[in-house]
C-alpha cells in the first residue's frame, strides 16, 4: 500500500466534445462558411446521430471511398479491423463494443459470425492505403467548411474549432455547450463555476484522490453521507446571502462551533467571507439582530399591558385614537425602528462598509445624515422598551445586549477574518457598528443619569479630547461610535457646557463650585465606564474567536486521515453559543 504525498492530486478536469452535434445535428443554422446548405451535404443516406464520441458525420460521396467507412458508425475509420469472419470493415473502438455489448457470445452485426475481442484483427493493407489516400471530404462542423484530406480527418476533428464541447464542469452542474472557439469566453467570464464554486470541486476532487485508500475502508454509508453532504453543500452554495439573517446564523454557529471544518470547507460559503462589503453585510445582520428581536417584542408588552389594564369593552369605548394616546411612545418607537431599518437598507450605497453622504446646504461638504438618523432612531425605540422596567431590570437587559452584541459579533468577526486572511478589522467599519453602540450608550445613561448628566460627559470628554488627550480616544472615547457628536466643533460643546450651567444655577441644582464639579463628573464617568466595557466586550470576543480558531485547527489536523471533517465541537464555541442562545430565549420569553 502506497502512501499519500503531496502531489498526489487528480489531473486538471478537461472539457470534453459533446455527443451527438455533429455538423447535421447543428440546429439553427442553414449553411456554413462555405455557402453548402444541408440540402447538399446531408443526400440520401446520410447518418444523423452518429453513435460515436465525437459526434462526427462525416459525409462520402464517392463510391471509392466507400471502404473507408465503419459499418457501424458510417463514419471514416480510424484503424480498421474485422472481426476475422468477413471482409466487412469496422473502427477499432465500434467493434470492441459490439463485442462488450454482445455478452457470452457477441456476434458480428454483419455476418453474424460469433467473434471474441482477441479475434479482431487489424486490416493493415487497408491502413496504409488510408495513410496515403489525398481524397478529401467536408470537415463535419457546421461553420468551418473546410476540405481535408481522408489521412487527416481525424485529427482534424480534433483541433477544429467548430466542434461542439461541454464544459469542464458539466459533470458538476454546468449544462453549457458551445464551439470550441467560445470554450475559453465561458470559462474566464460565464461559467458560475469560474471562482468559488470552482475551487470547491478542485478541492473535493483533491480530497477524495488523495484519501483513496481512506474511501475503500469506510463503510457504504458513510460514503454515501460524504457524497451527499458534498452534494448538498454544493446546492446550497449557490443560494447563499450575507443579508439573510438564516444563512447568517448558520454560518456563526459554523463558525464558533466547528472552526476547523468551518476553514476547510469555506469555499461552501462562497463570497459571504471572502469580500470585505460581504462581511460587513455579515457582521450588520449580527449587530441589528439583538435590537430588531427586542423591538419584535414591543407589541406583546403592548398587548400584555393593555389585556390587564382594560377590559375589552374599555378597548372598544377608547377606540383608534383612544388607543393611539394610550401607547403613544411605543407606537412611535416602533416607527422609528421602521424608519431605521429604511434607512439602513435604502441609503443609496449598497456597501456594507459606508453610509451614503449628501451635500449640506450652502456648502461643499457631504455628510451621512441618514446613518444619524438611523442611530437616533434606534436610541429612541431602545429608550422606549427599556422604559417597561425597572431601574435594574433595565439596567441588566442593556448591558446584556451589549454583551452579546459585540462580544458575539466581535468573536465571529475574528474567526471570518482568520479564515479569510484578511488582515481587515471588518467589524469597526461596518455601518452598524457606529449606529448599535451609540444606540445601546446612550439608553444605558438615560437609564442611569439621565440624558442630561450623559450629555455632560459627551461634551467634557469631547472637549478632553480636542485638547490632545490622546488615550481617552481608544478606551473611553470610542471615536467611531461617536456618529453626529463626532462631527461638532468644540466651541459647540463649550457654549452649551455655559449653558447647561447657568440652568443648573438658576434651578438650584449648583450651588457652590464643588457641586459644580460633581455635576460635571457623575456624567463623563458613566460614559468613560461604559465605553470601557464595550471595549472590554470587544477584547473578549475577539480573544475567544482566536482561540477557538486555533482549537478548531488542531481538532481539524487530528481528523485529518479521515473523509468525514472534524464533528467534534469547540468547547469554547459551544459555551458562546449556548449563552446567545440563552439571550435570545430570555428576550423572546421573559
Amino acid at each position: 500500500m502506497t502512501s499519500t504525498t503531496a502531489t498526489n492530486i487528480p489531473p486538471p478536469l478537461q472539457a470534453t466534445p459533446a455527443p451527438s452535434y455533429s455538423y447535421w445535428g447543428d440546429q439553427g443554422e442553414t449553411s456554413d462558411a462555405t455557402g453548402t446548405d444541408d440540402s447538399q451535404r446531408r443526400g440520401e443516406g446520410s447518418n444523423e446521430h452518429s453513435p460515436t464520441q465525437s459526434g462526427t458525420c462525416t459525409r462520402i460521396d464517392d463510391d471509392e471511398l466507400k471502404n473507408y467507412e465503419c459499418a457501424v458508425c458510417f463514419e471514416i475509420m480510424d484503424t480498421p479491423v474485422g472481426c476475422g469472419s468477413c471482409q466487412t470493415r469496422f473502427c477499432r473502438p465500434c467493434l470492441e463494443h459490439v463485442a462488450k455489448q454482445g455478452g457470452a457470445r457477441p456476434m458480428c452485426s454483419h455476418c453474424r459470425s460469433p467473434f471474441t475481442l482477441e479475434s479482431i484483427q487489424v486490416d493493415e493493407a487497408l491502413q496504409e492505403e488510408m495513410k496515403n489516400c489525398m481524397e478529401t471530404v467536408l470537415c463535419p462542423f457546421r461553420g468551418c467548411g473546410k476540405k481535408i484530406p481522408i489521412n487527416a480527418i481525424k485529427l482534424h476533428v480534433v483541433q477544429c474549432d467548430h466542434i461542439k464541447m461541454k464544459c469542464k464542469f458539466s459533470e458538476w452542474g454546468c449544462e453549457w455547450i458551445g464551439k470550441k472557439k467560445d470554450l475559453e469566453h465561458h470559462d474566464n467570464n460565464e461559467c458560475e463555476f469560474r471562482n468559488g464554486m470552482g475551487r470547491l470541486v478542485n478541492a473535493i476532487r483533491e480530497k477524495t484522490f488523495s484519501q483513496s485508500e481512506t474511501i475503500i475502508r469506510m463503510q457504504g454509508t458513510s460514503i454515501n453521507q460524504a457524497v451527499d453532504r458534498n452534494t448538498r453543500h454544493m446546492l446550497m452554495a449557490r443560494g447563499r446571502n450575507a443579508g439573510n439573517i438564516f444563512d447568517v446564523l448558520a454560518m456563526s454557529y459554523e463558525a464558533v462551533c466547528f472552526p476547523g471544518r468551518f476553514a476547510a470547507s469555506k469555499e461552501i460559503w462562497g463570497d459571504m467571507i471572502n469580500q470585505v462589503n460581504s462581511r460587513s453585510l455579515v457582521f450588520n445582520v449580527l449587530l441589528v439582530f439583538p435590537i430588531f428581536l427586542c423591538m419584535g417584542k414591543l407589541p406583546l408588552l403592548m398587548a400584555f399591558s393593555l389585556s390587564n389594564e382594560v377590559s375589552p369593552r374599555g378597548i372598544r369605548r377608547l377606540g383608534p385614537l383612544g388607543l393611539l394616546r394610550e401607547f403613544d411612545e411605543e407606537i412611535i418607537a416602533l416607527s422609528s425602528t421602521l424608519i431605521a431599518l429604511l434607512c439602513m437598507m435604502y441609503d443609496g450605497t449598497g456597501d456594507g462598509t459606508r453610509w451614503a453622504r449628501m451635500r449640506m446646504p450652502g456648502t461643499n461638504k457631504s455628510y451621512p445624515f441618514m446613518r444619524d438618523f438611523s442611530a437616533v432612531f434606534i436610541f429612541f425605540a431602545c429608550k422606549v422598551f427599556v422604559s417597561f422596567m425597572d431601574l435594574w431590570p433595565g439596567i441588566a437587559l442593556l448591558l446584556c445586549t451589549l454583551s452579546f452584541t459585540v462580544s458575539f459579533s466581535s468573536c465571529v468577526a475574528a474567526i471570518l477574518e482568520k479564515v479569510s486572511g484578511s488582515q481587515a478589522d471588518t467589524l469597526k467599519i461596518c455601518k452598524m457598528w457606529p449606529i448599535i453602540v451609540f444606540a445601546l450608550r446612550y439608553s444605558f445613561l438615560h437609564q442611569v443619569c439621565l440624558f442630561s448628566q450623559a450629555l455632560k460627559g459627551v461634551i467634557f470628554l469631547r472637549l478632553a479630547r480636542h485638547a490632545s488627550v490622546k488615550h481617552l480616544n481608544a478606551n473611553f472615547t470610542l471615536e467611531e461610535t461617536e456618529c453626529f457628536f463626532s462631527a461638532i466643533p468644540p466651541s459647540i460643546y463649550v457654549a452649551i457646557g455655559v449653558a447647561m450651567t447657568a440652568m443648573d444655577i438658576k434651578n438650584g441644582v449648583v450651588k457652590d463650585w464643588m457641586t459644580a464639579v460633581n455635576a460635571w463628573l457623575v456624567g463623563p464617568c458613566f460614559v468613560a465606564c461604559f465605553n470601557l466595557l464595550t471595549y472590554v466586550f470587544y477584547w473578549f470576543g475577539q480573544a475567544s474567536g482566536d482561540s477557538i480558531y486555533e482549537e478548531g485547527k488542531r481538532n481539524e489536523r487530528i481528523q485529518s486521515n479521515n473523509l468525514l471533517p472534524s464533528r467534534r465541537p469547540v468547547f469554547t464555541g459551544v459555551v458562546i453559543t449556548f449563552l446567545a442562545l440563552f439571550y435570545v430565549v430570555f428576550i423572546v420569553c421573559v
